[in-house]
């Protein structure tokens, strides 16, 4: 019987991180936001934060004064890019033999799927909170994909980096 990466609980977390990571990567060039005016990717959002001055990775008030998180394509670039990486890594782990994972590696990589699925999660959210409202900026097929893949990185990322059979 032949074993592949994705017979085991790690390759198939390890795929899926790589997957949700790529989908990441993909969504930035991808419309987040459907206007009047046309599609705003998320490659946009960071030129046009990058053209006024301001931080190119996070906005704290995007869609309306006060509390209205929004991260750049830069930003989720290189979240993407990350849990990618980390998929890479539990994949390639598999044909290597015996792999154990400390439980504060564990931990380390459970800590940073969560913060790369709440910085997934939160352009849409935010839209949806404090957004213009619907008919003049709504969520583009590039933000819904952008949020699938961080979801996706992130119950990759636990369930190949966990404890249990390789």
């Amino acid at each position: 019987m032949t074993s592949t990466s994705l017979s085991s609980r790690r390759g198939l977390g390890g795929f899926a991180a790589l997957v949700g990571g790529a989908l990441m990567i993909v969504s930035v060039f991808l419309p987040w936001f459907d206007t009047p005016a046309g599609d705003v990717t998320g490659w946009d959002t960071y030129t046009a934060l990058s053209d006024s001055g301001r931080n190119i990775f996070y906005e704290h008030s995007f869609f309306e004064d006060g509390f209205s998180p929004f991260f750049s394509g830069v930003s989720m670039l290189i979240a993407g890019g990350l849990l990618a990486l980390i998929g890479l890594a539990l994949v390639a782990s598999v044909r290597g033999g015996a792999f154990r994972l400390p439980a504060a590696g564990r931990l380390a990589l459970a800590v940073l799927a969560i913060l790369i699925l709440v910085a997934g999660i939160s352009n849409l959210a935010s839209l949806f909170a404090t957004g213009p409202g619907r008919g003049i900026v709504d969520p583009g097929y590039g933000l819904y994909l952008l949020t699938a893949g961080a979801l996706l990185g992130f119950i990759g990322v636990p369930v190949g980096g966990g404890k249990g059979r390789s």
